[in-house]
């Protein structure tokens, strides 16, 4: 969204094709972090993306390839994500036994939630998007869509994305704290996932803000300060947190890993 933009006389010309750039850098990081995701899955026989975190992500992508964006680059890198997407939920489900142990009729049920959650969060994008779009919200001189000024999808792509990423940067430092171990997950998927949004989503639009701020002032509402500031601290967290996780963790000669308290069992079959 945006790479449409024609901005008004006054905006460096450098501002689309610099912000062009940093989506790209991101979007790469983001699909390095979706495929490590799912190598360490099956590494560790668990899953690292938090549940609705990836139930959002997948509803995400799949709107945005079908319904919101443009060009061919825009439509060709969400579906590149929504095709490593499933292999990341086929680990989800096949390893939900060792993560649900606790509770089997999950544990048993993980595919059938997953579809529920999608199915829910695709409703969800849908609307929102359909919205947006259907009443031309955010338009603005510059912001071009569908060949003609109408609704700003910079901005839209702005909220979703920020939504989508507050709840994966809290929920993935939650699930660290709660799980006791750091099956799932690893230095370079932090690092990637953690880059990716500085590059492909604060970057971009504090670049468009600072140089084309009439049209872009929503990066610096309180409620957008609120929530990409929870998910930066989250994220700075996250490392320091995955540090001392990793020296109280053991490792199963399957190469799951548990906490260190936890006691061996025999079998993780859920019945």
């Amino acid at each position: 969204m945006g790479s449409n933009d024609i901005p008004p006389p006054h905006v460096p010309k450098h501002v689309v094709p610099t912000c062009n750039a940093l989506l790209q850098l991101g979007g790469s990081l983001w699909t390095l972090t979706y495929i490590l995701y799912t190598r360490q899955s099956f590494r560790d026989k668990s899953y690292g993306m938090p549940l609705f975190a990836l139930a959002l992500n997948f509803a995400w992508e799949l709107v945005y390839a079908l319904v919101v964006a443009e060009s061919l680059l825009e439509k060709t890198v969400f579906t590149v994500w929504l095709v490593i997407d499933c292999f990341m939920v086929y680990g989800t489900v096949k390893y939900a036994r060792y993560e649900w142990s606790h509770a089997p009729q999950i544990a048993r049920n993980m595919g059938k939630i997953f579809i529920v959650l999608a199915g829910l969060a695709i409703w969800g994008q849908w609307a929102f998007a359909k919205w947006w779009i259907d009443n031309d919200v955010g338009r603005r001189e510059g912001k071009f869509y569908r060949g003609v000024v109408g609704p700003d999808t910079t901005e839209l792509g702005f909220w979703s994305a920020l939504f989508n990423q507050v709840y994966l940067s809290a929920a993935s430092l939650a699930a660290l704290g709660v799980r006791g171990h750091s099956g799932g997950v690893s230095w370079g998927i932090w690092a990637t996932r953690a880059f990716g949004s500085v590059f492909g989503l604060y970057a971009v639009y504090a670049w468009e803000w600072y140089f084309w701020r009439e049209a872009h002032g929503y990066v610096m509402n309180p409620f957008a300060v609120f929530m990409w500031g929870v998910s930066i601290i989250c994220d700075v967290v996250y490392p320091f947190a995955l540090w001392r996780i990793k020296k109280t963790e053991r490792v199963l000669a399957d190469g799951r890993k548990v906490p260190f308290t936890s006691p061996v069992l025999s079998s993780a079959k859920v019945d």
